[in-house]
């Protein structure tokens, strides 16, 4: 009787051990399926970021293609030379690409007679919108993104006088709130590229946990 006791306890004892192990396993297996889910998440999400991080970096270098491409269009529009009419003007990138807009006006005069649809599409690709303009106000609209001065009722540029040999010189107040603008701009693109990285850094150091408790 003794003996038979022993061998039902040692037998109940190793039944249980058993469903313990049983359960551990069915635990463990849940918690790896729950971290290589939870991987897969941050995985995903990293790759969403470092997108987001390229975007941002192409239309950071874009910009500042553009800032320059600008200064340089504006120095050409108000410059007193006789042949400024037949110098090209320098082309703008496309802010989702940084690459030369598409049917860019090869001088200042071409922008007259450049079609609704090409206006529209430079416009777009510099992320300006032009929904409800007239087609006057938008090709207006592109002039001052190219870096262009605006235009008077004759035809010619407002900062020019009618000899069109005189510059006018913009005003400090006018170079101030460029300058601002400009700067915010930039400040604007800098913070969300620094926002991205912080962001990837942050997925990538969760990632690096969660496969250290999978280890």
């Amino acid at each position: 009787m003794a003996r038979a006791y022993q061998e039902a306890h040692i037998m109940d004892t190793l039944t249980a051990s058993v469903k313990d192990l049983q359960t551990k396993t069915a635990e463990l297996a849940k918690a790896k399926g729950y971290h290589e889910e939870r991987i897969k998440n941050l995985t995903t999400a990293n790759a969403e970021l470092q997108k987001k991080y390229d975007a941002l970096e192409v239309r950071m270098k874009a910009n500042e293609h553009n800032t320059t491409a600008r200064i340089l269009n504006t120095h050409l529009s108000l410059s007193s030379l006789p042949n400024k009419n037949n110098i090209p003007l320098t082309p703008l990138h496309d802010l989702s690409t940084n690459r030369p807009l598409r049917n860019f006006p090869k001088h200042e005069k071409d922008i007259k007679t450049m079609g609704s649809t090409d206006v529209i599409q430079a416009l777009q690709a510099l992320d300006v919108p032009s929904l409800g303009l007239t087609p006057g106000e938008k090709k207006a609209k592109l002039r001052g993104e190219v870096g262009l001065a605006k235009e008077d009722a004759g035809g010619g540029s407002k900062e020019v006088d009618n000899n069109d040999e005189k510059r006018k010189t913009p005003s400090p107040a006018d170079k101030a709130r460029t300058n601002t603008e400009n700067a915010k701009k930039a400040a604007e693109v800098r913070r969300k590229v620094l926002e991205a990285k912080q962001k990837k850094a942050e997925a990538e150091a969760e990632k690096g946990g969660g496969e250290g408790g999978k280890k």
